[in-house]
């Protein structure tokens, strides 16, 4: 006569303790793999828009692409004059359409190059709000009308600003803005001290405000928690890497008048 031994309590409780154990193991090393593949996926975004970059100045003189340019033709979407209708013709990626004769539409998103697959809101201006960031700065244009991009890109500067201290650090962004003067600055190649280490683009924002008012580009230390502790930028070489925490606290040093100052590392082309 055969007999049959089940499960006793204890064991049954002693399975499942070390399932739970394994699970709490390996599931926060599959979650770090995916975000892992997520941040490689948006690296790969950043090399194609580097090099639409390249091609762009190489049509234009050695232009440095602008963020923003003047209105053509009546009724002209929006996208178009965003730093996305400049790159598209290089990229020739999908991006978000408002419908035909509408300049202003609710609800999109961005598609194609101009999405990263990692990007959130919600982690978007917890880093905008950080002590080291800027507090607050978003808050009147939020919530979004339209979210052109993911990425950010950089506006023009006539001249630097910050006053050169650990605490105030000079800046001197590398943007364009296609307009006439007086308000239109383009930067040329040629000007960039530094192009491996000088950001143009990067995990940011590009969107239309809750107005809708304002059409605003948003980059740097807001995007320190894109990809867990870091974000990735695209140089004005053409490459694009992955910088950790805050990006804006990463300084150089230079001797100006028999002094020391300091400068942002990845946002001051003038300087060396």
């Amino acid at each position: 006569m055969m007999h049959r031994r089940g499960f006793t309590l204890i064991e049954l409780l002693v399975v499942i303790a070390i399932i739970a154990i394994l699970a709490a193991i390996l599931f926060p090393v599959f979650a770090q793999a995916r975000e892992q593949a997520r941040k490689t996926q948006c690296l790969s975004n950043g090399r194609q828009l580097g090099t639409a970059i390249m091609m762009y100045a190489q049509d234009y003189d050695e232009a440095i692409v602008g963020w923003f340019k003047v209105r053509e033709y009546p009724g002209q979407p929006l996208w178009e004059r965003f730093w996305i209708g400049m790159l598209n013709p290089y990229v020739k990626s999908e991006v978000t359409r408002p419908p035909a004769g509408q300049v202003y539409t609710s609800g999109g998103t961005p598609k194609g190059l101009y999405a990263c697959p990692s990007w959130s809101l919600s982690n978007y201006l917890r880093g905008a709000n950080m002590p080291d960031c800027y507090p607050g700065a978003l808050d009147p244009y939020m919530p979004p009308t339209e979210i052109y991009s993911h990425y950010g890109m950089v506006f023009q500067m006539a001249q630097r600003g910050g006053a050169g201290t650990p605490q105030n650090p000079y800046y001197h962004y590398a943007g364009s803005l296609v307009y006439p003067p007086p308000y239109g600055l383009t930067r040329y190649l040629a000007e960039i001290r530094r192009p491996g280490e000088t950001i143009l683009l990067g995990d940011g924002i590009t969107f239309l405000d809750r107005g809708p008012t304002y059409v605003v580009i948003s980059l740097g230390c807001e995007s320190q928690f894109i990809h867990q502790e870091g974000s990735n930028f695209v140089f004005l070489d053409g490459h694009s890497k992955y910088i950790a925490r805050n990006s804006e606290r990463y300084l150089m040093t230079t001797t100006e008048n028999n002094q020391t100052v300091y400068f942002m590392r990845y946002f001051t082309f003038s300087m060396e």
